[in-house]
């Protein structure tokens, strides 16, 4: 990777989706993806004994593995922000999440578990370096980027068959008697995937054909093409989002 010196802050998300959508807000508000801010994702994350991590529950094993190369990839590191899905009861909750961003921190850099009481506000972690956690959730409080973008669709009247036509087969499970319902989560990821996929094919021509040859690895290519004109990059719901993101701002001139 080729890191610019003077890069002031790193962002660690989840996934590569959310990497494109968060590339999308920062360029929205003003910020450069590659010069105010390095994003960075936990999507296959290999811990040092060589064990894969995904998701959330990866973001120890980063942290460790980001501390010791700091000084070698990234000299000017001021601010470290990490973006994690909220996710859902019961397994997860505010405590719960800010937990597992604390036990995180801690491992790496040996702070206090108590170091994050809440999201959006930079604590110290050493003399030199502040970071700020956020939590992906959608305007009931919960969820995650899936339910979140399928909220911010900036035009839910342009109907989409492809994903649009599953609302029926959710809406038929869950008025039936089946013991199997579909939950907002589950209907939401299928939902995107979808989209994407419709999006690839209706909007970017011979590029979505190769997309779509290879989806799971290149669906957030599609994001990054189209994700400004479906998504409304300024919906309220954005607003705890677009502050956090403007944490790492930088405060002097990029030389």
């Amino acid at each position: 990777m080729n890191t610019p010196l003077s890069t002031k802050s790193i962002l660690i998300v989840e996934s590569h989706n959310d990497k494109a959508f968060i590339a999308l807000l920062l360029d929205k508000l003003g910020l450069n993806a590659a010069l105010d801010v390095i994003l960075e994702d936990l999507h296959k994350f290999e811990d040092e004994a060589r064990q894969e991590r995904r998701g959330k529950e990866a973001i120890g094993a980063k942290l460790k593995s980001f501390k010791r190369e700091l000084e070698k990839k990234y000299p000017n590191v001021e601010k470290i922000g990490v973006i994690l899905d909220f996710d859902y009861p019961t397994r997860w909750d505010t405590k719960r999440n800010l937990e597992l961003v604390n036990e995180a921190f801690e491992a790496a850099y040996g702070t206090p578990p108590t170091l994050f009481s809440k999201e959006s506000e930079l604590a110290s972690i050493d003399d030199s370096l502040q970071a700020a956690c956020f939590f992906n959730k959608d305007s009931s409080g919960q969820g995650n980027l899936d339910t979140l973008l399928l909220e911010i669709r900036k035009d839910e009247s342009n109907k989409v068959p492809y994903a649009d036509c599953l609302a029926l087969w959710r809406d038929c499970v869950n008025e039936s008697t089946s013991l199997l319902k579909v939950e907002q989560n589950t209907y939401s990821k299928i939902w995107l995937g979808n989209f994407l996929r419709a999006k690839a094919k209706e909007d970017l021509g011979k590029e979505g054909k190769e997309i779509l040859n290879d989806f799971e690895t290149k669906q957030s290519e599609v994001i990054s093409k189209v994700g400004a004109l479906v998504f409304d990059l300024e919906h309220p719901t954005l607003k705890s989002l677009r502050d956090y993101l403007l944490l790492f701002k930088s405060a002097s001139p990029i030389i």
